[in-house]
């Protein structure tokens, strides 16, 4: 007789599954790689365990630990569904405590128990722990969804990416900016909330270069000084081309960090043991940083960037620089590979750099913006200065180098026009559908919008349009926008504004009298879809018709005028006919 076969049979998945599998296991080890290299110890046995907290069914992805820090780590590749996991955040974040108390009491959580009593119950209290909960999503998480659920640090996949190249490279040193990522100040941090938990501060030699030995704008002070890696390391940040920061605050312009190049240095550094004598180029937050001179004097600085009263000298003058003891408070512009050579890392040359990183110091050059300087107009100082230091010295890639032209001229109608693409995908009916980083896949793509869309539509140098959003714009002081040297900031913003909301208005009512299936991006899965870059052109050459024949009117009214928009055949029109689309369509529907 034949034996029965006992095995189960195993379902086959289809392609789809399989995709979403890899896509979960990909994402779940790009995190854990992360969070390990930062310093996190990972707990098992947490994935799947259904509890019930205060009446809520819950579950865990993970849970990560790093001296105090606790991590609570969700993952999801589809769409995010935090609206059914808000309660039991919110719940969490009103009684952190009672949290802790709980996981140490729940079966399911048991190696959470364990966890405490072998690294934490000895070491600190309940009340010096820190929870945080951690949001991992691979498809992005619009604004307004982010604002209903708030206290979640979201670990969006470009700031994943950012950190991915940041931590495989300097390793544990890594954790000051991640820390900041997660709004845990550094003095809660480890051993450092056991002390008083005041900011602690240090004073390293050095000199003060005003402008009249430097040449630099009026108001911009040089400071020199000498620091010991560790500190240094504590307190920098790297300007980096895509980092978590939001783009504006932190810059396009600097390149990450090479693997290699560090990892020769740190092999010098072993072989000869000895510090490199190159200067580090920085800028330093005001608000961080104090001088004094030999005496212990203050040397007062005012808003303008003026000395005042003794302090007055045009010439060098030997000073003490106090900077607080605080992580990311002094930006790198240049000589970052030489500073994080000096990371905590673990490969065969951390036992002696170990010790190098608290006793060689590096010579930095610090500018001192005057406290009333705008941020834009310091990004564009740090653009130009990185471009004077880097072009002569490494080749800097074309695509770096455009990014920096933008910071360099952020009134041109090619950075305006970044901008606005910018605004548009933060909120409204384009909505995270328009490519913002190189890894993104299926959403819109930007250069041909803003080349062929947007800079005849927002120009601000053809003085006879009359079919551009500035010739329909009412601000009184516009025209200052096209001065020479312009550093109107204020004006540019609110221009970018005005802009967004004109271009999203008629956006708001295509999306309304169109199919819900219609308004996706076209993609060969997704047939029916018809954002494209040809679709956006042809809408925006619609806007610039609208304006020319004095038609521009409010949401509603365009609605009624789209009423059978959804019967218009898109596709016929190929990816350079979108000025024929925009004709066809104003004809149609607004005549």
């Amino acid at each position: 007789m034949a034996k029965k076969n006992t095995k189960k049979n195993k379902k086959k998945l289809s392609s789809v599954e399989i995709y979403q599998r890899n896509e979960q296991r990909n994402q779940k080890k790009e995190i854990c790689d992360i969070l390990k290299n930062i310093g996190f110890d990972k707990l098992s046995y947490i994935d799947g365990k259904e509890f019930n907290y205060e009446g809520r069914t819950s579950e865990l992805d993970d849970i990560f630990i790093f001296e105090n820090v606790i991590l609570l780590t969700e993952y999801t590749i589809g769409d995010p569904h935090l609206l059914k996991k808000s309660i039991f955040y919110n719940r969490v974040n009103s009684d952190k405590k009672a949290f802790i108390n709980f996981m140490l009491q729940e079966e399911k959580l048991s190696s959470f128990k364990k966890y405490y009593q072998d690294n934490i119950k000895d070491k600190y209290s309940i009340n010096q722990l820190r929870v945080k909960i951690l949001y991992c999503s691979k498809k992005s998480i619009s604004e307004e969804h982010k604002n209903v659920v708030n206290d979640v640090i979201y670990f969006d996949y470009h700031v994943v990416q950012y950190f991915k190249s940041l931590t495989k490279v300097i390793k544990r040193s890594s954790k000051y900016e991640f820390l900041e990522f997660i709004g845990i100040p550094f003095n809660e941090f480890g051993e450092n909330i056991l002390g008083s938990g005041h900011i602690s501060i240090n004073k390293f030699s050095g000199h003060i270069l005003p402008e009249e030995k430097s040449s630099f704008k009026e108001g911009y002070k040089i400071v020199s000084f000498y620091i010991d890696a560790e500190s240094l390391i504590k307190r920098a940040y790297v300007l980096r081309q895509e980092g978590w920061r939001e783009k504006d605050n932190i810059g396009y312009y600097q390149r990450m960090f090479e693997a290699k190049k560090i990892s020769s240095m740190r092999k010098y550094l072993t072989e000869n043991s000895r510090v490199f004598i190159n200067n580090i180029i920085s800028t330093i937050a005001e608000n961080q940083i104090k001088l004094f001179d030999r005496k212990g004097n203050p040397i007062i600085i005012n808003d303008k960037g003026e000395f005042e009263g003794d302090n007055a000298s045009t010439n060098v003058t030997p000073a003490l620089i106090e900077i607080n003891d605080e992580c990311n408070i002094i930006g790198l512009i240049d000589g970052q590979h030489r500073t994080y050579a000096y990371h905590e890392g673990d490969d065969i040359y951390e036992s002696h750099i170990a010790k190098l990183r608290k006793i060689q110091n590096l010579l930095v050059t610090g500018i001192l913006f005057p406290q009333k300087e705008s941020k834009e107009s310091r990004l564009k100082f740090e653009a130009n200065l990185f471009l004077e230091i880097n072009l002569n010295q490494t080749k800097v890639k074309p695509k770096l180098q455009q990014e920096i032209e933008l910071m360099i001229t952020p009134f041109s109608n090619v950075a305006i026009g970044k901008r606005i693409l910018k605004g548009l995908n933060s909120n409204g009916p384009l909505s995270n559908l328009i490519e913002q980083y190189s890894f993104e896949k299926g959403k819109i793509k930007t250069a041909s919008i803003v080349s062929f869309g947007l800079k005849p539509l927002i120009k601000l140098d053809d003085i006879k349009s009359n079919d551009s959003l500035y010739s329909l714009w009412k601000n009184q002081n516009k025209a200052m926008l096209k001065e020479s040297k312009s550093e109107e900031y204020q004006i540019l913003n609110e221009y970018i504004c005005f802009c967004i909301t004109k271009i999203r208005d008629l956006l708001i009512a295509f999306k309304s009298e169109l199919s819900s299936d219609k308004w996706e991006t076209y993609t060969p899965r997704n047939p029916n879809g018809i954002l494209t870059v040809t679709f956006i052109n042809g809408v925006l050459n619609v806007l610039r018709l609208l304006i020319e024949n004095n038609k521009i009117s409010d949401v509603q009214s365009y609605k009624e005028k789209l009423k059978d928009i959804d019967k218009f055949d898109f596709k016929k029109y190929k990816s350079s006919q979108y000025r024929k689309m925009g004709k066809d369509i104003y004809a149609r529907y607004f005549e």
